[in-house]
């Protein structure tokens, strides 16, 4: 081996380290987004979940409190990324899957928990008058990417 090896653990160890989170894009039938009412934050949230260092694939954070929150029209995990975005604050990427359509109204009522008081429809084209600027410009981005079958990579909101 050469002398200037690095143990994979080493190199892997000495790698920058970001927050990730993953959040899921679920509208009803007539196009309105649907957005989780939380208890630890003061605004609408996309049904999401953050990377945590257990997670083997950053989508996990999608499908497991995506798919816990309501029932859409795709089974198993929200496998089609439709946005990517990285954030200045504090080095963050969030990615945003297409969940699907909800299928059953009564998925829109889950029993509330210590987490969320419940589901709240959102006007697609106003999500800023619900949520921070950032996700809404990100729910934006994710609709126009599902609606064109695309993939789009925003930095601070703007599309590149």
């Amino acid at each position: 081996m050469p002398e200037d090896f690095v143990a994979p653990k080493l190199f892997y160890a000495q790698l920058a380290r970001i927050r990730q989170g993953a959040g899921t894009l679920i509208t009803s039938p007539d196009g309105r987004v649907v957005m989780c009412d939380v208890t630890y934050r003061d605004y609408l949230e996309l049904p999401s979940g953050a990377a945590e260092r257990t997670n083997r694939h950053r989508w996990r954070a999608c499908g497991r409190d995506g798919r816990n929150s309501v029932s859409t029209s795709r089974s198993g995990v929200c496998s089609s990324l439709i946005i990517k975005s990285t954030e200045a604050q504090g080095n963050s990427v969030m990615f945003v899957y297409d969940g699907g359509v909800v299928v059953e109204e009564s998925a829109l009522h889950p029993a509330p928990s210590d987490e969320g008081r419940g589901v709240v429809l959102v006007d697609p084209k106003n999500p800023s008058s619900v949520t921070i600027s950032l996700l809404a410009d990100r729910i934006r981005h994710a609709l126009t990417a599902r609606g064109t079958g695309g993939v789009v990579e925003t930095v601070n909101g703007e599309s590149r």
